[in-house]
């Protein structure tokens, strides 16, 4: 078990909550649960409710999802450090990739609801993860703008016949 101080350094280590206050490290610390997960175990599935935020204390983690096809397509490989379930943490909608464990792996998780009563009890919270989210958006903008540009022409013909 890692202690409250522990899971704070851990937090500062991970991107996601590097400029936090150390006030704000320890509220967030105090309320993430530790999991151990087996190698080649689910921790979370395509089409699973979300409303978790997964840190990897350690291990490695293949983030996949299913093409039309039904074949499974590794998306990102996360070790120590990395973090998933951003995505859904605050609207519980489905997940849309799944998480499978390729070693042992220790996680700490943040779940909706204990986070949204911190972010009621503590507004820097809440203003921190809103504008790490943004950066976030802001990053997937460019990679998007970035594979447009390298293949524009093939990209444009694609999105024109998508059906919205």
């Amino acid at each position: 078990m890692l202690s409250v101080i522990e899971k704070m350094i851990f937090l500062k280590s991970v991107s996601f909550f590097r400029e936090m206050t150390v006030n704000h490290l320890k509220t967030l610390a105090s309320v993430c649960e530790e999991m151990l997960f087996p190698e080649e175990t689910t921790i979370l599935s395509e089409g699973d409710p979300g409303g978790t935020l997964y840190m990897i204390v350690s291990g490695r983690v293949s983030i996949e999802q299913t093409n039309a096809v039904r074949q499974s397509l590794r998306l990102n490989l996360l070790e120590s450090r990395g973090h998933f379930g951003e995505d859904t943490l605050f609207d519980n909608s489905p997940s849309p990739t799944s998480a499978i464990t390729l070693q042992d792996t220790l996680t700490l998780q943040i779940s909706h609801q204990p986070l949204a009563l911190l972010m009621q009890q503590y507004p820097g919270i809440a203003l921190h993860f809103l504008q790490t989210l943004s950066k976030r958006m802001q990053a997937i903008d460019e990679q998007i703008a970035d594979l447009s540009r390298a293949h524009s022409r093939p990209m444009h013909k694609v999105y024109d016949k998508l059906d919205f």
